[in-house]
């Protein structure tokens, strides 16, 4: 058995959570050979006759495009490995500005950048957008999570390499919340560095934007359970990943006026920079930004001019 891990645009902190299973790797390494990982070993290109291949990062410029169907020629198995593999994660927000403006910015504009200005011409020309890995190629599997949780990963990695089934949760990030719903009067939509939030009642119902309901599960309502509202780092719930007339902006908006009994329309009104507190995980997906209602071409558009 050849496993592979591949980094494209991304943090490396897939991997690192690889890496996070502790003493348990020594059960992989025993079924398995680690034969490819650019953060694990110096090895430059993914051999042939991979079984297992696990893909993390975003595809943001050629390179990561080449490498991407690289390893998807040479594996039985490609997985994509967290959030910026199977929706674009934060690397699409690179999409609300220009390829200019973002190399001005990198080599221009930040205080650590050389005095004379130049712009390498030597770096992986950028694509005209991000895409998430299964946009370009086709994946076997999607495991989510910013980056994936131990939990899950030790449940996962081990019944692949067995080729066993596993069944895991399907729900949102809510049915993990161990929140209750209480009084819900006079709200109103609050950032959050407004007050400190009542650690027992659900943070949206006290007016904090949490994503939760939208959110796909498995990491155990780690933000909320210690007072942070859920910001969607696990990409769309099933039911709006599954229906084309259900998007993440949508939904809140529809959830909070069930809540509150405020008009949608006021609602939305009430939310702001809705690219990065709706879709900042989401937005480089074609199949989030295909959806009949997504405001992610409008963003795009607006944010790009």
């Amino acid at each position: 058995m050849k496993i592979a891990i591949e980094e494209l645009a991304g943090c490396s902190g897939c991997t690192i959570a690889v890496l996070d299973l502790h003493e348990m790797l020594l059960d992989v390494v025993a079924e398995a050979d680690i034969v490819y990982s650019p953060v694990i070993m110096d090895v430059k290109e993914p051999p042939e006759g991979i079984d297992i291949a696990f893909v993390t990062g975003a595809v943001r410029n050629e390179e990561n495009r080449e490498r991407l169907e690289k390893i998807r020629r040479r594996a039985k198995t490609l997985v994509a490995l967290g959030t910026c593999a199977c929706y674009g994660g934060v690397s699409g927000l690179s999409m609300l500005s220009s390829n200019e403006d973002l190399f001005s910015c990198v080599y221009r504009e930040v205080e650590t950048t050389k005095p004379d200005g130049v712009i390498p011409t030597d770096v992986p020309p950028f694509l005209y957008r991000a895409f998430a890995v299964g946009d370009l190629v086709k994946i076997d599997y999607y495991i989510v999570g910013c980056p994936p949780k131990e939990a899950f990963l030790k449940q996962i990695i081990p019944a692949m390499i067995a080729g066993d089934t596993l069944e895991l949760s399907r729900k949102s990030v809510c049915s993990e919340c161990d929140r209750v719903m209480g009084p819900v009067e006079n709200w109103t939509l609050k950032r959050r560095h407004e007050g400190v939030p009542d650690r027992e009642h659900c943070l949206l119902g006290q007016g904090y934007l949490c994503l939760g309901s939208v959110t796909f599960g498995r990491c155990g309502a780690s933000c909320p359970k210690n007072n942070i509202p859920c910001h969607g780092c696990n990409g769309p719930s099933l039911d709006i990943l599954r229906e084309p007339c259900r998007d993440i902006y949508g939904m809140m908006a529809r959830r909070i006026s069930d809540l509150t009994d405020k008009p949608q329309k006021e609602v939305e009104k009430e939310l702001y920079d809705v690219a990065h507190t709706m879709y900042a995980f989401t937005i480089g997906s074609l199949i989030m930004e295909d959806k009949e209602n997504s405001k992610i071409r409008d963003l795009v558009k607006e944010r790009s001019r």
